[in-house]
């Protein structure tokens, strides 16, 4: 008796996965299937274990073939349910995010995702990190893009990346799964080319410090945070090209991060930084914060300090989370178009999962407004602080 011949596990993964993409209407009924070796190129296997694939899907009525023609794409038979559910079901997106569900960043990108699926096709599964350690965080990370890669149901993954280089390897293996996936926010790691959805971080810290330079202020401070993130970098970069262009050397002595502080506490961490900053022969006279968080805990030292914004210093920030408040906006900032973002970031995802790896890295750049308000205000004609030198608040 002949022995029955198995499906290797390399061509079952590709048979599920290219299943699952013409049941989710990414490869159409009437189409040609990409070819043999853009599929062999995508999931990184020979052309044999690709015809066993294909084979394999011919036997499940999903592919039409004919002698010298490259597959055809066949509308998928529904079976009952008792057979399988496999016609019916939606197919996963995974959603890895930074902003924490409280976090209105995080309902707007949300929403921005939801209004581009197909909610007969598609359904949306969401993480967040629990803990607040970037070991932890990392870790979780790690954890859910394992989870993604062995579902055989996930479509594809839009992630807000938090890894670094240390969770490379993580990405590698999703891609390797042939698991389409969109960056959010922030840019992919360095050597790990994806496609990318985020803001023209550069441009809009820049009108935001040529905005402080419109109202007199040419000591501007720069309060960063420690987060290694392309956004962080950016915005830092956007600060320096305003003043250089100015004429307005940059000067890295007015440029600190805050290093984070107690929960109880928001902005002891920054107190001794902005106080040094206050202290100096010149001191600034606006503080433009890498975002709308850090220009909340300058404001609360400040205000520590017996500094007035606007009346004493001026205060920027970026994100334009204010936008949400019940209390109305008083920072200025840069909006960050949240839901847009996570519109295009579905838009590039589909296109992704139709064209698969061969196709040239997208990278979107939305743009982020800004948003004047009263804290901003023009350099005062005389200071009305005097911050006391440690020697002096000892005595």
């Amino acid at each position: 008796m002949a022995r029955k011949r198995t499906l290797s596990p390399s061509a079952q993964h590709i048979a599920d996965t290219l299943e699952n993409r013409i049941r989710a209407g990414v490869y159409l009924a009437g189409q040609w299937l990409p070819a043999e070796r853009e599929i062999a190129q995508e999931f990184g296997v020979s052309r044999i274990v690709v015809r066993a694939a294909i084979h394999e899907l011919e036997k499940r009525r999903l592919l039409v073939r004919s002698a010298k023609c490259r597959p055809i794409v066949q509308t998928p038979v529904a079976t009952t349910p008792s057979l399988s559910n496999a016609a019916t079901r939606r197919f996963n997106i995974g959603l890895w995010l930074w902003p924490t569900p409280g976090d209105p960043a995080y309902a707007m990108i949300v929403r921005g995702i939801r209004k581009s699926l197909d909610e007969a096709h598609f359904r949306l599964i969401t993480e967040t990190p629990v803990e607040s350690d970037w070991p932890s965080i990392r870790r979780a990370e790690r954890l859910f893009l394992q989870r993604m890669r062995e579902d055989r149901d996930i479509a594809g993954i839009i992630l807000w990346y938090l890894g670094g280089t240390e969770n490379i390897a993580a990405l590698q293996q999703v891609r390797e799964a042939g698991i389409p996936m969109v960056f959010i926010d922030r840019r992919p790691p360095e050597g790990f080319d994806a496609d990318y959805v985020g803001v023209d971080n550069i441009h809009a810290a820049e009108n935001i410090v040529r905005h402080l330079l419109s109202r007199g202020h040419r000591v501007i401070a720069h309060i960063s945070n420690l987060d290694t993130a392309s956004t962080v970098e950016e915005r830092h970069q956007g600060y320096r090209r305003a003043l250089e262009l100015a004429g307005i050397p940059y000067r890295p002595e007015l440029v600190c991060r805050d290093p984070g502080s107690p929960e109880d506490n928001p902005s002891e961490g920054l107190l001794p930084l902005i106080r040094s900053l206050l202290q100096r022969p010149d001191p600034p006279t606006a503080f433009f914060a890498v975002n709308d968080l850090v220009a909340q805990r300058t404001h609360s030292a400040l205000r520590k300090l017996g500094v007035c914004v606007p009346d004493d210093v001026a205060l920027a920030g970026f994100d334009g989370t204010e936008r949400w408040s019940p209390h109305g906006c008083t920072l200025t900032t840069a909006n960050q178009p949240f839901e847009s973002m996570g519109t295009r970031a579905v838009e590039v995802l589909l296109r992704r999962m139709k064209v698969g790896s061969d196709g040239t890295w997208q990278h979107v750049l939305l743009e982020a407004p800004i948003a004047i308000y009263q804290s901003t205000s023009t350099v005062p004609t005389k200071r009305r602080f005097n911050i006391p030198s440690d020697k002096e608040r000892s005595k």
